[in-house]
């Protein structure tokens, strides 16, 4: 049985309407992305500017986990991609220009860890409640000092 639900709402995200598509048009889509997204390449910490760097250890340091800069393609020809969560490693990788600055890189790692808090897929319930509590724990962490020394060298 096809979850035509966590289909449509992966087609959305990849900047299409479902309601335009037949299931297997749908599948296409979605099974392109997956070979777009399988093609993420690891960039090396030395490779990274100096301010990349600070944000890519900040990140780090919210998610408790591996989380690597990196080039992630486009997930279709109408989205970018920022961010990407492994389920078969548990990794995050974030591409290197949601690195540049500090929101894009919290942004970005707080809608990555909901991925692996909740199981849940982008536009589902369960999702964007798991955004919300890690965007609530990364605030009060923060505001308790636990990420002073990654922040010094953030550029916002």
């Amino acid at each position: 049985m096809v979850d035509s639900a966590r289909y449509d709402n992966a087609v959305r995200h990849l900047g299409y309407d479902p309601n335009i598509l037949t299931e297997d048009e749908k599948i296409r889509l979605i099974q392109e992305s997956q070979r777009r997204l399988a093609r993420v390449e690891v960039l090396p910490d030395g490779k990274l500017s100096p301010g990349q760097a600070a944000s890519l250890n900040l990140a780090r340091a919210i998610a408790g986990t591996k989380v690597h800069a990196a080039y992630i393609p486009p997930a279709s020809d109408r989205v970018k991609t920022a961010g990407m969560y492994s389920r078969s490693s548990g990794e995050i990788f974030i591409s290197a220009g949601q690195l540049q600055r500090g929101s894009s890189t919290v942004d970005t790692i707080i809608h990555e860890l909901a991925h692996h808090t909740s199981g849940a897929e982008d536009l589902e319930e369960a999702h964007g409640r798991a955004m919300t509590e890690v965007a609530g724990r990364v605030v009060a962490l923060t505001s308790q000092g636990t990420f002073d020394e990654q922040l010094k060298d953030v550029r916002w």
